[in-house]
């Protein structure tokens, strides 16, 4: 079983052995979590200094019993002949290939859970609780409040199914993906002038932040999960433009679908801030230095103004207001876009 993570490899297939699965992970970079500056954002699996990642791979049997692991204590024992092998390239720390031995004719379900060291101790002691396809389909994510933050380094999860015929072949490919969406709000600056705009506030209403599947799901999202807290974005006082840009916090949540409104289902945002009027100082005491704009329930659609009705872990929603200018004041106009977020690609292959 092969696994390339960032890149494919031109070279022809390792031959290896009937019935004995060769699982090879590149991480596309090092990325070592011992260097402070060396930080991590979901783009690549995380390995130590020896080369060896930070990676889960258990394999179900098609009774939907967990019958290996690597490493192989990472589910306890597991009553199988299966055994795994990790043997690392001494001259490059990003790679690393590992060994299963004794699969059987049949079918089988891949679970692989890279940069375990991004989630919380609760629920890395229920993945290894969790022996079973159902037991491991109804993992959770969740924080108490706000949004899920991992930290400096985002877990990335994928889930298969293959079949292994008698001469113990067979082949899958797999996505890695990040269990969370990305959301980001940036002013862009058109007027060919500075702007000078303070207390920016964006609320993004019905969003799911509270929790998700650690493993992607159909639905990928919980019942009763769709609609149960709003996201809050706070930018700088003022805003920084560089390059005419000025992007807000980037935000994660959870996947999600909009709520059903009177037209279908949609998302809505508010988007409130304040811009100094021309040869005044900001003063946030004296509204006569500034003009104050609010827009409240702006509908969230794409440039066709079809409604986005759902955000998918691994996507990137993006918000965009753009500020041209009149004769003496500004004209605002807002873009929303679903785009994927970077993927990892894994290419497993039994040969």
């Amino acid at each position: 079983m092969l696994i390339m993570v960032g890149s494919c490899d031109t070279k022809e297939p390792m031959q290896i052995e009937q019935g004995r699965i060769a699982v090879s992970i590149s991480s596309g970079r090092i990325a070592t979590r011992a260097l402070s500056d060396d930080i991590a954002d979901g783009s690549a699996i995380i390995v130590n200094g020896s080369g060896v990642p930070d990676l889960a791979i258990g394999i179900a049997n098609s009774a939907g019993d967990l019958v290996a692991s690597w490493p192989d204590d990472y589910w306890g024992t597991l009553g199988t002949v299966f055994t795994s092998q990790c043997q690392t390239a001494q001259t490059d720390s990003s790679k690393s290939t590992i060994y299963f031995t004794g699969p059987g004719r049949g079918s089988y379900t891949v679970f692989a859970v890279a940069n375990t060291a991004g989630l919380d101790a609760a629920t890395i002691t229920a993945l290894k609780a969790a022996k079973t396809v159902g037991a491991l389909d109804s993992l959770l994510l969740s924080v108490a409040s706000g949004e899920p933050d991992f930290g400096a380094t985002m877990p990335l999860t994928a889930k298969g199914s293959l079949t292994v015929n008698s001469w113990g072949n067979g082949q899958i490919d797999l996505n890695l993906l990040r269990p969370v969406a990305k959301i980001s709000f940036t002013f862009i600056n058109e007027t060919g002038g500075s702007v000078d705009i303070h207390n920016c506030t964006v609320k993004l209403k019905d969003l799911n932040t509270s929790s998700g599947y650690l493993f992607e799901q159909t639905p990928d999202y919980l019942p009763g999960h769709t609609c149960d807290r709003d996201l809050t974005i706070n930018g700088s006082d003022p805003l920084v433009f560089t390059d005419n840009k000025s992007t807000l916090p980037i935000k994660t949540v959870f996947p999600s679908v909009a709520p059903e409104r009177l037209v279908g289902s949609r998302y809505f945002c508010d988007v409130s801030f304040r811009v100094t009027k021309k040869a005044m100082v900001y003063d946030s005491g004296n509204a006569a230095t500034y003009t104050e704009y609010s827009f409240t329930d702006l509908p969230i659609h794409d440039n066709r103004s079809k409604d986005i009705p759902y955000i998918l872990r691994n996507q990137h929603l993006k918000i965009q207001t753009r500020i041209t200018k009149r004769t003496e004041e500004h004209d605002y106009s807002f873009n929303f876009e679903v785009q994927d977020w970077y993927e990892k690609v894994a290419y497993v292959t039994f040969d």
